[in-house]
């Protein structure tokens, strides 16, 4: 899992230190999940039981020393005197069966400690963690869909990548990508996927999107179709966040990579589906529009030598080619075009 606060503002949180927004921002992340809402009260919890400033700690000595006892069976005579026995003659006398009481419970709260710390690493931490599993590449050349361990589908449109664990880690579903692929995942809400995508990770707990990282695009983009998903960028040399929004159904997620900043916006149309579903629409749609949806579509590159910025197209196109769809706008508005490969010329 990607750090979604950063671990010092938790820490100011929890020993009482933060400033009112420090504080604002801490529940805002704990509000965001139950597994955050419950991750946070544990650590309290054991962060009060930790606590070696006896003016803040609340914890009754006596109260959870007693409850110890019962717990373990803990005989605490027996287990006091070799502890006595073992120490210099001068310690002795001044040894008391409160004095190791006290010893022993705080080396209990040290302990304690030192498990809330590893905690904290093991739970900052694990995306680096699963990142190390036994990996399975797979590169589709077309939209066949590929199923994942825990049934996930995703269909990837050309030249795109997966990589993705033979078995998913205990907490985190974790995959990388590249490309561009429609995701349908399976819900597990104990058991959220993150997809990494260069510094954007989007995370899901059950939900159908579409995502797009090309090689050589500028942005980054994700469409929502169903359930919520959380699209936010990292800071890849210790994983903290950078930007964040959360996605309702008909919204896209934009990355801008020179910028570094997320936008979000309403979808108008569900032509970002088009490489998949095969039907690109349009409603009084102006022609630069068309043009970047043919782009993105079919990964052409189109360069216009006319203007068309106040041309608008109103059509349906199923199953077409990029040269059929060409062949249709020149019938309509009158220019000629040229096809090289992957690069096409209006003039």
């Amino acid at each position: 899992m990607e750090k979604e606060i950063d671990i010092q503002q938790l820490v100011l949180c929890l020993t009482g230190n933060c400033s009112q927004k420090e504080q604002e921002l801490v529940e805002q992340w704990v509000a965001l999940s139950n597994e955050n809402a419950s991750l946070y009260d544990e650590l309290k919890l054991v962060w009060d039981s930790a606590s070696l400033n006896n003016e803040s700690c609340h914890i009754d000595i006596d109260k959870a020393w007693e409850a110890f006892k019962i717990r373990t069976s803990f005989d605490e005579t027996k287990s006091i005197e070799p502890v006595v026995s073992a120490l210099p003659s001068k310690t002795k006398d001044v040894a008391t069966t409160n004095g190791i009481k006290k010893f022993l419970y705080y080396t209990y709260r040290i302990a304690a400690l030192a498990v809330l710390l590893l905690g904290f690493y093991l739970f900052f931490n694990r995306d680096k963690l699963n990142e190390t599993q036994d990996f399975t590449t797979t590169i589709v050349q077309s939209n066949l869909p590929i199923t994942l361990p825990d049934g996930s589908i995703i269909i990837m449109n050309e030249e795109s990548k997966i990589e993705y664990p033979k078995e998913f880690a205990l907490d985190t579903r974790y995959v990388n990508f590249k490309g561009e692929a429609f995701f349908d995942i399976a819900h597990s809400p104990d058991k959220p996927m993150i997809i990494a995508s260069g510094d954007v990770r989007v995370k899901v707990l059950g939900t159908t999107f579409n995502l797009c990282n090309r090689e050589g695009s500028d942005d980054v983009s994700v469409y929502l179709d169903s359930g919520k998903i959380i699209f936010y960028s990292v800071d890849n040399s210790d994983g903290s966040i950078l930007e964040k929004i959360i996605l309702s159904p008909g919204q896209k997620g934009v990355y801008n990579k020179g910028t570094g900043l997320i936008s979000k916006h309403d979808c108008t149309n569900s032509n970002h589906l088009a490489w998949n579903t095969g039907i690109l629409e349009f409603v009084n749609t102006p022609l630069p529009e068309v043009i970047e949806a043919l782009e993105s579509t079919y990964n052409v590159s189109v360069v216009s030598k006319i203007p068309i910025e106040n041309f608008k197209l109103t059509a349906r196109f199923i199953n077409e080619s990029p040269k059929s769809i060409l062949e249709s706008l020149q019938t309509i508005y009158g220019f000629d075009f040229e096809i090289d490969d992957s690069s096409i010329l209006i003039y």
